[in-house]
Parts: structure tokens; sequence; C-alpha cells
């Protein structure tokens, strides 16, 4: 039995607002449009999606932060959100501390794609032709600061190849560059890597993950290319401001995993490439704190700046 959602009655919002600091479109936008549909049926209240694209989510978690902490507002993240405390060192909120976890919605690998025309059949030939050749590699990212551009900067910084960090508004356009061979690589889901990868526009060096996908058996892992234990995949998860009473985040938690567990859900979920991870708010609590530590000692590091 799921808890009676009385704090939205308590604060008079007749309609919850689900923040996403994306587009319309993007991937996260569609995540939460799948909860918001599924939270108006469980909780008996209307939930809205709220895009508050910029600044790398930090509108859209800054106003989340500041909320009233009755439940009226809830925030979808990926796994930028712990490192943008690095990244941006004045900003008006706490990545971490302003929040409390709801928990993690699932989480996605990412594919490493280059034009056809680069040489090397997968990540390790490409990188030792890299290597002797001397020349640098390039990478689309989908902007600086971004999980695609860190993991890349992490990529660059363990296997010592030298590797050029070139930033899009966007996916979509990285993509098109690499397919065009203005850029060598790109990171991507694998929902939005497969088509491209079927039809030979691009062709798949690598995965994140620590194991092979299914859908792309014959592509390695990074590990399996020589660096070692390098996985970094991406999540998607739901906060609350961080004074919100433990009724309210149960409430919240026991709704999202009444989702993920439903087979409706977890095929629409599954059908973007996203696994469904259901679990309590102390799971995504330790996983926030780790990528912090991850991506804020690589940011001092390597001295990177959102710029």
């Amino acid at each position: 039995m799921l808890a009676t959602p009385s704090f939205a009655q308590a604060s008079g919002a007749r309609v919850v607002r689900l923040v996403v600091g994306s587009a319309p479109g993007a991937s996260s936008d569609s995540v939460a449009r799948l909860l918001a549909e599924s939270f108006t049926r469980t909780l008996g209240r209307s939930f809205i999606v709220e895009n508050k694209p910029g600044a790398s989510g930090n509108i859209a978690a800054d106003l989340v932060a500041k909320s009233p902490p009755d439940g009226s507002h809830l925030l979808l993240v990926y796994n930028a959100h712990p490192a943008v405390g690095a990244l941006f060192p004045h900003l008006p909120f706490d990545p971490i501390k302003d929040f409390r976890s709801v928990g993690m919605v699932g989480t996605t690998p990412y594919v490493l794609v280059a034009a056809p025309t680069l040489p090397g059949r997968d990540l390790a030939e490409v990188l030792a032709q890299a290597k002797g050749a001397g020349k640098p590699l390039s990478f689309g990212s989908t902007g600086a600061g971004s999980p695609q551009h860190l993991t890349m900067e992490r990529l660059r910084k363990e296997s010592g190849v030298d590797i050029t960090m070139v930033h899009y508004k966007g996916g979509a356009l990285a993509a098109n560059d690499v397919i065009a061979g203005h850029v060598d690589m790109a990171l991507a889901t694998p929902s939005l890597a497969m088509p491209q990868i079927k039809a030979g526009r691009v062709k798949a060096l690598a995965v994140t993950s620590d194991k092979r996908l299914p859908e792309l058996p014959a592509v390695p892992t990074v590990t399996e290319a020589g660096i070692r234990d390098f996985v970094s995949v991406g999540w998607f998860a739901l906060l609350l401001p961080a004074a919100t009473p433990a009724p309210v985040v149960q409430s919240y938690n026991e709704a999202l995993d009444k989702a993920l567990t439903s087979a409706p859900f977890k095929e629409r979920l599954e059908a973007q490439g996203i696994t469904p991870t259901p679990g309590a708010p102390e799971v995504l609590d330790r996983q926030m704190r780790a990528d912090a530590k991850i991506w804020s000692r690589l940011i001092k590091d390597l001295n990177i700046t959102p710029d």
C-alpha cells in the first residue's frame, strides 16, 4: 500500500511539478514524462513536467532546492548532477546537501562510436594507432562538463592519448559531425547509437559498461581495450528539497518502485536503452557521494572548467 500523498494536500498544490534541466525531447525529458504519467495514476495528483534547460541543469536544480519542502516539486537529474559543485564553485545551492534522495530511476551505458573512416577496428586499435602516429584524436561532447565530456577526459588521462574535446550544444550535433567525419568519436546511449551503427554510418569502438552489451556482443568494453577498471554508466534519479519530511520521501520512493517494477513501464524505459534500478534512497545517496568524489578529483587534477 502506497503512503497517502498528504504533502500535496497540505501545501495546497493541485499540481506537482516534476522539474527537468533539459529541453523537450532529451532523454531525461522522456524519462520525466514517463514518471509523471505513472505518478499521476498512482498518487492521485496531477504531475506535470516543467523543462528548465540551461547552465548544465543548474537552473532546474536551483529552483527545486529553494522550493517548499512539501513534495510539490521534484527534480529529475542525471549523472552530471554530482559533478556540478566542482565545475561551478559559486553555485547558489549544494548539489548534495540541498537535496534528499528519492531513488535511482535507471542506468544506461555509453557506446563510443567513430566515423567509419577512422583507422582501427576497436578502441584498442584506435588508441594504439594514435599513439604510434603521435596524432591527436578528436571527440565531440554534449557540452563542457557533461558526463560524456568527463568520461572522455578520464579516458584521455588514463590512456595517455591526446584527445581534443570539441563541445556541442547537443548529442545530435556531435553525432552528425562524427557521421560526416568532422570529428573522430562521440559517446551515445545504445538507443541512439544502434540505428546509426546498423545503417553503417558509424562504427562502435567500445562500451563503457562493465560487461559487453547483448545488442553489441562483438564490441569490447573500455576495460577490455586496456584501460583498467574503466566503467562509466549514465543514470537518472529523483530528488526532493533537503528539508522534505521522511514520509513524503517514502511516498515517492514507493511510487517510483511501483513504476519501475511494473512490466509496461519497464518495457517503455528499456525501449530507450535504460535499465530500471529500483532501490532505497540510501542507494542513491551512496552513488551521488561516490560520483562527486570521482568527478571532483578529475576536474581538479585536469583543471576542467565549464567554458
